[in-house]
């Protein structure tokens, strides 16, 4: 074959496949044109998932009709001139190819008007060469793009769309960035002509936090500590997810630099770095960052989709960002540390009837042949005065810890008991964790493992080549029920009785990702089921203690400690590094 031009329909398309992989990345570029033309209204209409339609309407200055042919053309772009402007950029786009990529992959028309103009124009192209044909159009100041039939003339690439469904999703994740780095636009989603998000603008630093619990979650905001710091000339500032609010994904996880969301290696490192001693080991933190740093400090200019960046001193920003989140998580473990436990114990000092009702909740929980003598041989010094308080239950009952004022999770795993001169605590999910598995390894052992449907079937992927058949068979034995929905994916239709709260799938993937034989499954899941466990409140980690074990039990395991309030400060930075 000989050497030869490519067509520009051509020449667009195989540039497409670097900007364009999805209806989200249309959405992406189109939302960025909108900010960089000063909007502060956009709203978003989708059909099937921004398959069949995406249409972006926004309020800015709008494109004059003599650059309307230049805008649908590749390389053209009002944001840089010269190639020194590369090296300080302050716009979201700059590359002047996503509406030429778009536009080879779809039938994209843009109208556009702005105030200077009596009438609109809209612009759309048609044949190889992709000559742009423009008609009047009427409409208000700013600009309409549509975007319709994504894909309809490259069918490889439909293949690859996912469900109408996830389509979707992808795209209000975009949406979602855009509007947290955005929070002076309002934004309107729709999608099959209802709306399905409506984000209004941020004003007031009140009215931007709501905004972000609404994007994020309000459990999130509602605990995140502020984080605003500056050294010299970088910023960081945004909200952290404390120690105590931890989960098992990256999914609440959004950092942007001068504006634009990126997944940068460099970033990623300190975010993790910060917090490996604060959270347990296979947890994430959740947060929403933003770094701001001088635009010649830093180069956009590295792949199309403009997802990342390259920091001109990366080793000082890395450094930054890990003091930065540490400096105040430390800050935050002090203060939390000063108010969970001085001040339940000055209160138990002020009011003595306290101590009675905490030593209820422990004691009332004794079986009928527990003497109370020998629990109070067992606390030492500790008396209660009021020995008639001390009631013993008819049945054989566990340990259920009071919701009360003086009694409360820490970290989010570690139960307080403040008593007199010295604080109670038990690791709750490290000894709940081992309840469960010495239930699952004798159960797995005398082959008596008893299971439960599940509501809904949960689909999982096996990302390793291990044998179909012979993993949904070894499953049977440890309590699960599988069957095969497509090649390497299974669904999860049963799991074992004995544990509740437990993310099923994310115990299964990790187990199937962690080994290359089958024979190593047992292992796996006993090791990855700690971060799977997620006992959703304080009456759930009770409800395992009440029934797997008595209080006897737990005073004497390895997760059982007692300290002074004095010594709680080394004590709170020896549990923050295991």
């Amino acid at each position: 074959m000989t050497i030869q031009k490519l067509s520009p329909l051509i020449a667009n398309q195989i540039a497409a496949g670097e900007v364009v992989e999805r209806p989200s990345s249309v959405v992406k570029e189109l939302l960025e044109n909108s900010i960089d033309a000063g909007s502060n209204r956009i709203q978003i209409d989708l059909e099937r998932g921004g398959v069949r339609l995406i249409r972006i309407t926004d309020n800015g200055h709008g494109i004059p009709r003599n650059e309307l042919n230049l805008a649908l053309a590749r390389h053209a772009t009002s944001k840089i001139l010269e190639a020194k402007d590369l090296e300080a950029i302050s716009t979201l786009g700059f590359r002047g190819e996503a509406l030429a990529s778009i536009s080879s992959v779809s039938k994209l028309t843009l109208s556009s008007k702005p105030e200077s103009q009596d009438i609109g124009w809209s612009a759309y192209t048609e044949g190889q060469q992709m000559e742009v044909k423009l008609l009047p159009h009427s409409l208000p100041f700013g600009s309409i793009v549509e975007v319709k039939d994504l894909f309809f003339n490259t069918p490889a690439r439909q293949k690859f769309l996912k469900a109408e469904r996830t389509e979707y999703i992808h795209v209000e994740d975009v949406v979602k960035k855009i509007a947290l780095a955005n929070a002076n636009v309002a934004i309107t989603l729709k999608h099959n002509g209802k709306v399905t998000k409506r984000i209004p603008a941020a004003n007031s630093s009140e009215q931007i936090k709501q905004r972000v619990g609404a994007i994020v979650g309000r459990p999130f905001i509602q605990k995140a500590l502020v984080l605003d710091t500056q050294l010299e000339d970088i910023k960081l500032s945004g909200w952290l997810g404390p120690v105590d609010y931890h989960q098992s994904s990256s999914l609440s996880q959004y950092f942007f630099v001068n504006g634009r969301p990126v997944r940068d290696r460099t970033i990623n490192h300190a975010v993790r770095q910060a917090y490996q001693d604060w959270l347990p080991t296979g947890r994430s933190p959740a947060f929403v960052l933003f770094l701001e740093l001088p635009a010649d400090k830093l180069d956009i200019n590295v792949h199309p989709t403009k997802h990342e960046v390259r920091f001109i001193e990366g080793r000082r920003v890395h450094d930054y960002i890990i003091k930065a989140i540490n400096t105040r998580l430390e800050d935050f473990a002090a203060a939390d540390s000063f108010d969970v436990i001085a001040q339940p114990i000055a209160q138990s000092q002020a009011e003595p009837e306290n101590h009675a009702s905490i030593h209820d909740a422990i004691y009332s929980s004794y079986a009928e042949s527990t003497e109370v003598n020998s629990a109070n041989e067992m606390h030492g010094s500790y008396r209660p005065e009021n020995n008639s308080s001390l009631k013993i239950s008819e049945k054989n009952s566990y340990y259920q810890p009071k919701q009360d004022k003086s009694s409360q999770l820490w970290f989010g795993q570690y139960y307080l008991l403040p008593q007199e001169s010295k604080v109670k605590l038990l690791d709750l999910k490290s000894f709940v964790i081992d309840l469960i598995t010495s239930v699952l390894k004798q159960e797995w052992q005398d082959k008596s493992v008893k299971n439960k449907p599940i509501l809904i079937p949960i689909r999982i992927q096996l990302r390793k080549r291990l044998p179909i058949e012979e993993t949904i068979d070894s499953c049977i034995g440890f309590g699960f029920e599988l069957s095969q929905l497509g090649p390497n994916q299974l669904v999860i239709r049963k799991v074992p009785s004995c544990i509740e709260h437990c993310d099923y799938s994310s115990w299964l993937q990790s187990a199937f990702d962690s080994i290359d034989t089958i024979e190593n499954l047992p292992a796996a899941l006993i090791q990855c089921l700690s971060d799977a466990w997620q006992p959703e409140s304080k009456t759930h980690w009770s409800d395992y203690l009440q029934q797997k074990s008595n209080i006897l039990e737990w005073q004497k395991s390895q997760y059982y400690y007692e300290i002074s309030p004095q010594t709680m400060g080394n004590f709170l930075t020896t549990l923050s590094k295991k």
